[in-house]
């Protein structure tokens, strides 16, 4: 065969490609839909396999990708919102790998699965998912695509004959040469364009870049165990009555046991509405709950009540049976505690009330965990027991419509005395009816004091920051000024029990108000050295 033939069959066999595959395509393409809208009942009694491309609630309007829509699942609607979102790394509680996407969970509750990112002046870029749950009885509208049976059988009828006339025509034309494999002789560039408009998912649909680099750099690798410093900003509760001159006296002490060095201290002020409680959240601000709903049911992991445990704020802790601050290798490593909370109508975010503490401050507990026998040969080396991020913080999970999903972190604050702190939770992909979570905290690290869900509304809280006009120091200035600005210069309480006396001048409290006050304090602890070491000292 000479080169021009060998190119005209080349040519042929390109074409008869070109005709199979959009003829296939046709072919794919002759289920025929037909769109719908439908009310709340109707959508019950016929959608459960209809494909939900928007609903229209009484307050809002939900739309989903043709590509990706919703569907009714149980008593609601179920399905992910694609849109964009900018996203501050601080604000970035929790990042969790999953394939070729990241779970995220921010720090004020929303949860979102990141397809790609890119970094920006501010922050990231992302391109996000949304999972969403919609409850039934709030339907107004929904919107569905469903097959035409009548019309699709008819249009396939239509594509087969073409299909099949068009082989007869290549046959008679070409005789019968080589079977061709179209994935050897074209190019998917060349046939995506027809693929897309043929079957609708070319422009219509956005082009996603795919790469999560911006994201996942962040995720830096960390050893707690080596930490020789805690850093934190701790909320002392103040007693919010003056002194016989009208000024507030606080002190400022150490009773850690470790080294402690302050580089910030201020009394946070807020004068609030009669009713509501003051807690600072996890972002480092403030926030106020009103009414928080205790556990109808909490278990541990051995299936034993413990309800009575973390239902209020009282000083009688759970902690993980028989735990030290040491896993046991004979006993299970974690322990677990699931809890149910009732779930009032149309609560679609809830602030989880966390009065809790740790056993040993996380650099310790870690250096703990590697201390312990463990069995390796060889062939085999055995897995760390606690993944890094189980020294520091504590994942609550949440029960969703796509099942147990990471709501929230705690973050560890070292063996400081508890008090309360604000974490928000995102609702929207969760049923109706109850609220379940989870946590599984590493075995006697986490005590527990209270755990409770606010559903109130999000109160205005302004407070008002003062510095300390006096210290019982010999070097006051110096102390003063070492307090005003988180810079570096710290005062050092050294041993346990060191205590200043710090001293503020408040304003009026405001009329018809009630008076809430916090030291707000920016603090360096010294972490006990490993065994056989220096002690290292604090120095900036």
């Amino acid at each position: 065969m000479n080169a021009r033939d060998e190119r005209g069959t080349m040519m042929r066999k390109h074409a008869r490609a070109v005709a199979c595959l959009i003829l296939a395509a046709l072919g794919a393409s002759c289920t025929v839909y037909k769109i719908k809208e439908m009310d709340a009942k109707t959508l019950a009694a016929k959608g459960r396999k209809a494909a939900i491309l928007s609903v229209k609630t009484t307050t809002e309007s939900i739309n989903f990708l043709d590509n990706d829509p919703a569907k009714l699942k149980g008593d609601g609607v179920v399905g992910n919102v694609h849109g964009e979102l900018d996203i501050d790394p601080y604000d970035i509680a929790e990042l969790i790998p999953a394939g070729k996407r990241a779970k995220v969970v921010l720090k004020e509750g929303t949860r979102v699965e990141v397809i790609s990112s890119q970094r920006a002046v501010d922050g990231l870029k992302c391109q996000v998912v949304w999972p969403t749950w919609i409850p039934l009885n709030e339907v107004v509208q929904a919107k569905v695509r469903t097959v035409n049976t009548a019309a699709s059988v008819l249009s396939t009828l239509g594509g087969v004959v073409l299909f099949v006339g068009a082989l007869a025509l290549d046959a008679a034309l070409y005789g019968d040469d080589e079977e061709v494999d179209p994935d050897e002789t074209f190019s998917g560039s060349l046939i995506a364009p027809v693929m897309d408009s043929l079957l609708g998912t070319g422009a219509g649909n956005p082009k996603l870049p795919r790469s999560l680099d911006a994201l996942s750099s962040l995720k830096g690798e960390t050893n707690t165990a080596e930490e020789t410093e805690f850093w934190i900003m701790e909320w002392t509760p103040v007693s919010a009555e003056p002194g016989e001159d009208g000024k507030f006296r606080v002190r400022l002490e150490n009773g850690s046991g470790v080294p402690r060095g302050v580089d910030e201290a201020k009394l946070v002020v807020v004068d609030h509405p009669s009713g509501l409680v003051v807690a600072p959240d996890i972002r480092g601000g403030m926030g106020a709950f009103s009414n928080p709903v205790t556990p109808s049911a909490a278990t541990d992991g051995d299936g034993r009540d413990i309800t009575r445990l973390v239902r209020d704020k009282d000083g009688d802790f759970w902690r993980s049976p028989g735990g030290d601050s040491a896993a046991d290798p004979k006993t299970r490593p974690r322990d677990e505690i699931t809890l149910e909370f009732s779930r009032p109508k149309g609560a679609r975010r809830a602030k989880l009330v966390v009065n809790a503490t740790n056993s040993a401050w996380p650099a310790e507990f870690a250096r703990e965990v590697q201390a312990l026998p463990g069995v390796e040969t060889k062939d085999q080396k055995i897995p760390p027991i606690y993944q890094e991020g189980e020294y520091t913080k504590l994942r609550v999970k949440i029960l969703t419509a796509f099942g147990w999903q990471t709501g929230q972190v705690i973050f560890a604050g070292g063996p400081l005395p508890a008090e309360d702190m604000i974490y928000n939770i995102d609702l929207d992909d969760v049923g109706a009816g109850k609220i379940w979570l989870k946590l599984e905290p590493p075995a006697g690290y986490w005590l527990i004091d209270r755990l409770a869900l606010d559903f109130s509304e999000d109160a205005p809280i302004e407070g008002v920051e003062l510095d300390a006009e006096a210290v019982d120091s010999p070097d006051s200035v110096e102390v003063l000024c070492a307090l005003a600005v988180e810079d570096g210069s710290t005062l050092f309480l050294e041993e346990s029990g060191t205590q200043s006396l710090l001293t503020f001048t408040a304003p009026p409290l405001k009329e018809g108000m009630e008076r809430t006050l916090f030291l707000r304090t920016v603090s360096c602890y010294e972490m006990p050295p490993r065994a056989g070491a220096p002690s290292p000292a604090l120095r900036h």
